[in-house]
């Protein structure tokens, strides 16, 4: 008879896995060359200090605009009030009723748990997705080098990339606490009369 896996050790290996081997590996291998580019490879057609300055802006801008994409996109799919929702009405959710009333039966609450999956699926998406956007960074950083950029430029841009990795990996504790609260049935959405509620409780105080 096989053992079930526990949900929350494979989200977590999960989340482990994809960081490192989508985020950390890929970054790697872009630091690596951009440094053989820097050191051997043709020079680039910008020249002139104006022209490179506008250069880095632009390189620059569409590293950071990677970064604010990826920090938006997983706010809007892991919000706990979002998935929250979600789940209460896959779980057939009374509207006419404060949900943490709803969910005070022992059936309600089993639906709610029944319906856990929707929320590790949106952070499982979620996770993977801005991961992958993360490659886009390192990639930023190989083409300032082969447009000509000096390489401490280069050096800021995968800066970014690294610091980018870091704030996928600080979003793991938050993943686990919102899959825990929707596995045991306690990850409600807030009431229109309420200014908190037990989903906010559990997961709100994000890191």
């Amino acid at each position: 008879m096989s053992v079930e896996p526990d949900p929350i050790e494979s989200l977590r290996h999960h989340l482990l896995r994809r960081w490192i081997n989508w985020g950390i590996v890929p970054l790697l291998i872009c630091a690596a060359i951009t440094l053989l580019l820097a050191l051997w490879g043709p020079q680039g057609p910008i020249e002139g200090k104006q022209q490179t300055r506008l250069a880095f802006e632009i390189v620059f801008g569409i590293a950071a605009a990677v970064f604010l994409a990826g920090f938006y996109i997983d706010g809007h799919w892991t919000g706990a009030e979002r998935v929250a929702r979600k789940i209460y009405e896959a779980a057939g959710g009374n509207e006419g009723r404060r949900p943490k009333s709803w969910a005070s039966s022992g059936a309600h609450r089993s639906a709610l748990r029944s319906s856990a999956q929707i929320a590790l699926g949106s952070i499982r998406a979620s996770a993977d997705a801005i991961t992958v956007m993360g490659i886009a960074i390192g990639l930023v950083a190989i083409v300032s080098v082969l447009m000509g950029l000096p390489s401490n430029h280069a050096i800021q841009i995968l800066l970014m990339g690294a610091a980018y990795q870091l704030f996928i990996f600080s979003r793991h504790p938050y993943y686990i606490r919102l899959a825990e609260a929707a596995l045991n049935g306690e990850l409600l959405p807030r009431a229109d009369d309420e200014e908190k509620d037990q989903a906010q409780r559990t997961v709100w105080r994000q890191p």
